[in-house]
């Protein structure tokens, strides 16, 4: 029974039930050769165990997907923006492959609203805005150009649910 923590009985009735018990830890080789008073030196010295470093973990599908996929999406913002630093290039790779789109989807979404564009395709998705929706002309400007001047997806939303057009979703 672990020491009194609480003056309640009952509560420390609760806690002794749902407190790990304590395990008692086992005694090497050496501490017990000690103990005994035995010299097993050259003994224990020829079956030391060594620490076995830990397994690496396996590599996930998923995660290599994830990768290859933000590789596909870098030389895709490559051609689209050659003139933009590779580190830019990466972490806008990183950001549409974080939505984890298909890679036709994604180039799409990048021809609608730019490399720069990941943040407002996620919004869009939220809202349940789909690619059809943003060649829909509203107040005479298509929907990707209003996202691409920055306007809000919801603003958009909001801007066709005035006019009384639904956005395909």
């Amino acid at each position: 029974m672990s020491p009194a923590r609480y003056t309640d009985p009952e509560l420390q009735a609760i806690y002794d039930y749902l407190a790990p018990a304590e395990q008692p830890r086992a005694a090497s080789a050496e501490a017990i050769a000690a103990r005994e008073g035995l010299d097993l030196g050259a003994e224990l010295a020829s079956v030391r165990r060594h620490p076995v470093p830990a397994p690496r973990p396996a590599r996930t599908g998923r995660r290599h997907n994830l990768r290859a996929l933000q590789d596909h999406i870098y030389g895709v913002l490559r051609a689209r923006a050659p003139r933009m630093r590779p580190s830019v290039l990466r972490a806008q790779a990183a950001a549409w492959a974080e939505l984890r789109m298909w890679p036709h989807e994604t180039e799409a979404w990048i021809k609608a609203l730019g490399a720069e564009g990941a943040a407002t395709a996620a919004a869009c998705r939220r809202l349940h805005i789909a690619l059809p929706a943003l060649d829909i002309v509203l107040d005479g400007q298509t929907t990707a150009r209003r996202l691409r001047g920055g306007e809000t997806p919801t603003a958009v939303h909001a801007r066709a649910a005035a006019l009384g057009i639904t956005l395909p979703g």
